[in-house]
């Protein structure tokens, strides 16, 4: 009985071994990466939309030829 306890202790023992590999240093936590994406100008697609609009509004009236009325 005393050789199978000193063999299940002998067999604790090598198995736990690996357990205790390398060194007992501190955790290495790495810092997290955040991208910021600076916000855009909401007034970008708009603007550019405004002024299409505006250009094909000032190209309208100016070619805008009012034949109907007369004056005598």
């Amino acid at each position: 009985m005393k050789k199978v306890m000193t063999l299940a202790a002998a067999g604790m023992i090598a198995l736990s071994a690996p357990a205790f590999a390398g060194a007992y240093g501190d955790a290495v936590v790495e810092e997290e990466i955040v991208v910021v994406e600076e916000a855009g100008s909401s007034l970008g697609n708009t603007g550019l939309a405004l002024l299409g609009l505006a250009v094909v509004a000032g190209i309208i009236a100016a070619s805008d030829d009012d034949t109907t009325s007369t004056t005598n």
